[in-house]
């Protein structure tokens, strides 16, 4: 199966729930979530307590965080923004700041200068 940009909601949520749900032989099953037909894979994923992407993207930066330097933490950074497209860029920021600004931080000693 291919990969898919999280980027491609729809198709995200589709691959998602091609992976993650099995016995269903329709479209219609895959919409389907306690008997209720959803109008879009989105909201059938999230029914099912699928996650969103931007979750998967914070883990990757946090795995990312315990072995590489601050550097190529925000190059990863960098390149989810570029490629992935997360939805709450803020709050990925706001949950790594720590992680991609340590550096910076123990250069500066103050956090209004980085």
């Amino acid at each position: 199966m291919d990969s898919i940009n999280p980027g491609e909601w729809e198709q995200y949520y589709l691959r998602l729930l091609l992976l993650h749900v099995t016995g269903t032989t329709c479209f219609e099953d895959l919409y389907t979530v306690n008997n209720v037909k959803h109008p879009t894979f989105r909201k059938a994923a999230l029914e099912r307590g699928l996650k969103e992407p931007d979750d998967g993207l914070s883990q990757c930066l946090v795995e990312t965080c315990f072995f590489r330097f601050p550097n190529v933490v925000r190059r990863l950074f960098a390149m989810i923004l570029s490629f992935c497209a997360p939805r709450d860029v803020h709050r990925l920021w706001d949950d790594h700041y720590n992680a991609l600004t340590e550096d910076y931080r123990r250069q500066y000693k103050s956090v209004e200068r980085v």
